[in-house]
């Protein structure tokens, strides 16, 4: 009987161990950890804060609507501000003949904000006096180096091209001035309009060249109504001719007195021109 006894103790031990056996977990695997990324932190070196320069600087005070020439500004090589140094002229082709946009007190550097350029809409605006008009001059191919040798805010005169001449009919005869005279040696120029601004060249492109066969471009100049009333009367009938100017500054009331050799050339009362000034036609 104790032998039995034995026998099922054994096998319920045995059964146990079974048990434990079957339910008992697999081992959880070992944790592998990622080897941590070393990150490489590139830093820019700092912006300096200053930088060295060339700028254009007023020569002298600017008004408000001038052009801009060589007389009017110089280069110095100076330190600013890193953050502004691009808002600074540097360069002469980026002031030339531009129009100041303020007033510009002198030793200002000047910006680009200061200035407007001659291809924008806000530079003729800006060019012409209060009171002013744009007129256009034609120019012929005769006088293409007028072209390619003055600029926007340069000075030109305008001139008539005239001579005496003696005509006979059946009851008279008689002295006239003409133009241009048919004789060249009685040939003259005289000045009608002096110290003129240019505002705007434009010369004429491939395009409508064929339409204009004989010219070569426009000067827009900056003439008031008396000069203009003047110099389109003078157009019906005579020759009007450009040179640059002799003034070196620009004259608001081109119709001047003539010079006292200029009084020497040949005057009359049956001209256009008046014996003391040049700024009045016959019957005007």
């Amino acid at each position: 009987m104790k032998d039995k006894k034995l026998i099922v103790l054994y096998i319920l031990m045995l059964i146990v161990g079974l048990a434990l056996l079957f339910t008992k977990s697999s081992p959880t695997p070992p944790v592998v950890e990622k080897p941590v990324e070393t990150k490489v932190i590139v830093t820019e070196p700092p912006k300096p804060k200053t930088q060295i320069v060339t700028i254009a600087v007023a020569k002298k005070d600017i008004s408000e609507r001038t052009i801009f020439t060589k007389d009017d500004y110089y280069f110095k090589t100076t330190e600013v501000d890193a953050d502004s140094a691009e808002k600074y002229i540097n360069s002469a082709n980026e002031i030339d003949a531009y129009v100041a946009k303020q007033n510009i007190a002198a030793d200002t550097f000047i910006q680009y904000d200061f200035i407007a350029s001659p291809s924008s809409s806000e530079y003729i605006a800006l060019s012409i006096k209060e009171g002013a008009y744009m007129f256009p001059f034609v120019i012929s191919q005769t006088d293409a180096y007028l072209l390619k040798n003055l600029r926007n805010g340069d000075l030109v005169d305008l001139y008539v091209l005239y001579g005496a001449e003696t005509v006979t009919s059946r009851t008279i005869t008689e002295d006239k001035f003409v133009s241009p005279s048919r004789d060249f040696i009685t040939n003259r120029i005289k000045p009608i309009i002096v110290g003129k601004k240019i505002i705007f060249i434009e010369p004429h492109t491939e395009d409508n060249l064929k339409s204009r066969e004989k010219t070569v471009g426009e000067i827009q100049l900056e003439l008031s109504n008396q000069e203009i009333k003047l110099l389109r009367t003078l157009m019906t009938n005579s020759t009007v001719m450009m040179y640059p100017s002799t003034f070196e500054e620009n004259i608001d009331d081109g119709l001047i007195l003539l010079s006292d050799k200029e009084r020497t050339w040949p005057l009359s009362d049956r001209d256009i021109f008046s014996g003391t000034q040049i700024n009045k036609l016959k019957g005007n």
